[in-house]
């Protein structure tokens, strides 16, 4: 029977559904495929589903990676078939045997760098995982996109390079051959990044203490699942990464949380509260709105005289807290800074939204920032936003223009609300940007990196952006599965967390990164 080539496009999964996000590939060019078999793992609209292959064959073209954001209906994978029912998406070859290796460039979001985190993307690029045509130019180097983009970043031009042994595809280089290049062309552009790490070394901080702390009780999937008759919670726990949250009982409050991360953070540290002279709480909901947090925690931790705020950058103010805290310290604001997050999301999540009931818990992490020498390095964080996603993540009410409910008011508004396809999509590309910006900022490659603490939005998330940036997701330090999305206090509860179990080791270096409600951004480097 004749064989035929294929392309099989983005699948639509509904009419308002226009992207999906490709989680993962279990293919590559060359395989061989059974009808049915499991190819890809799509997001679409917070909710997962299978691809699977529309029949036998040999996968020729794959025109994406993981990670990518995927307009439907553009070209997926190409499939050499004798399977004639699949016609209607034949290729046509012409006259060119070797059409058969060739693959067309979907309209994706494939990684790209940014002038800023999110910035719209205006020319798409791609990465086709099959041999393309041969070049023009014989016994000129070959690059993959992805290897040219790298290179191009890291200062390096492809064109001069002659000493770069290509692994890849008819032997082109890949990123992974850039990466074991140990050229003169790359050590020439590291020698010449070297003023820049020295002048952000010299704007470093010590974290001299970390702490953490969650209520007594936790809430498991199947308590909240008591309102959604047709939900299981393995479909929460495939879904979002969550199996439970803990969740604030009589006696607790955020400021009870603060105080006992804080005095982890101190004990750590092996300072007293007199140290202290800063106190910046990041939160979205304090007990009370006046005075605020910090001054509240201050008086708790009897902290008499320290300059004392709150800030709100919703999931990312931690480290915006931290940032803070750094600049205070580098420009002599403050000696000594204590930079803590407590939320209690609890209190404003909906239990009857299937949205948000099985995202949101309660918890507070600490830190304790000087100027000693040594220690754990807190370099200075890059910090950006984009107002234009303002409406994706929001709670309207409890403000100076709806302040209390009124007598037969929804109580909707005053709880959280998000978008949650908008959140997925956005949160993929923000982390993927602010990770690659961290890394070039302080020249620093896949394998450089030790790990990665980010913002604990959904596990899924996660790990689309480890495909996204190439760095495997052993590296990244996840709790979203027994603590929920606890907002701003997420990063320092995992990295907390993390050190409490001894997870790093002296030099190891840690990316942040974090998107909040804003939607706000944060992220930068800390060598443990």
């Amino acid at each position: 029977m004749a064989k035929q080539l294929i392309e099989v496009p983005i699948p639509s999964m509904g009419a308002t559904v226009n992207e999906i996000t490709l989680i993962d590939l279990f293919c590559e060019a060359g395989s061989a495929v059974a009808k049915g078999e499991k190819l890809a793992e799509l997001e679409s609209d917070k909710s997962i589903f299978d691809f699977e292959s529309p029949c036998e064959g040999v996968i020729r073209g794959i025109c994406c990676c993981a990670g990518d954001i995927l307009k439907v209906g553009v070209p997926f994978f190409r499939i050499e078939t004798e399977d004639q029912s699949m016609s209607h998406l034949a290729v046509d070859l012409g006259t060119d045997s070797g059409a058969l290796n060739t693959a067309t460039t979907p309209a994706t979001e494939s990684k790209q760098k940014l002038v800023a985190p999110l910035a719209e993307i205006a020319t798409a690029e791609s990465t086709i995982s099959e041999t393309p045509a041969p070049s023009d130019k014989m016994g000129a180097i070959r690059w993959t996109p992805r290897a040219r983009k790298i290179a191009l970043e890291r200062g390096l031009n492809p064109d001069t390079i002659c000493d770069i042994v290509g692994t890849g595809p008819g032997g082109r280089v890949t990123g992974d051959d850039l990466t074991r290049y140990k050229g003169s062309s790359l050590e020439n552009a590291v020698a010449s990044s070297d003023a820049g790490v020295d002048s952000l070394t010299s704007q470093t901080v010590c974290v001299a203490g970390i702490g953490y702390a969650v209520p007594k009780n936790a809430r498991s999937n199947e308590e909240i699942l008591r309102e959604f008759p047709g939900k299981t919670a393995e479909e929460i726990e495939k879904v979002t990464g969550i199996q439970q949250r803990y969740i604030i009982s009589e006696g607790e409050s955020a400021t009870s949380l603060a105080t006992e991360a804080t005095n982890k953070a101190l004990e750590m540290a092996g300072m007293s509260v007199d140290d202290i002279d800063a106190v910046i709480v990041a939160t979205l909901l304090p007990d009370q709105p006046v005075p605020g947090a910090a001054s509240a925690l201050a008086k708790e931790l009897g902290i008499g005289q320290a300059l004392a705020f709150d800030l709100n950058a919703a999931c990312s103010g931690w480290l915006y807290a931290l940032e803070v805290g750094r600049a205070f310290i580098i420009g002599g604001t403050a000696k000594n800074a204590l930079v803590v997050t407590a939320e209690i999301l609890s209190r404003i999540t909906n239990s009857k939204d299937h949205e948000t009931a099985f995202l949101f818990g309660d918890g507070a992490g600490a830190a304790v920032l000087t100027p000693q020498k040594g220690g754990h390095r807190f370099y200075r964080h890059e910090l950006s936003g984009d107002s234009r996603y303002t409406e994706a993540i929001c709670r309207r009410g409890g403000g100076a223009m709806n302040p209390i409910p009124q007598p037969g008011d929804s109580l909707d508004s005053f709880y959280i609300q998000l978008d949650g396809g908008v959140v997925f999509k956005r949160a993929v590309l923000a982390f993927s940007d602010i990770i690659e910006s961290a890394m070039k900022r302080h020249g620093l490659s896949e394998e450089d990196v030790s790990w990665i603490v980010p913002h604990q939005a959904n596990a899924r998330i996660l790990k689309a952006v480890s495909k996204r940036v190439g760095i495997s997701y052993e590296k990244f330090i996840v709790t979203v599965g027994k603590y929920g999305n606890t907002s701003a206090a997420s990063v320092s509860m995992a990295l907390g967390w993390a050190a409490e179990e001894g997870i790093f080791e002296e030099g190891d270096k840690i990316i942040f990164c974090s998107v909040g409600a804003g939607f706000t951004y944060a992220g930068g480097l800390m060598v443990w």
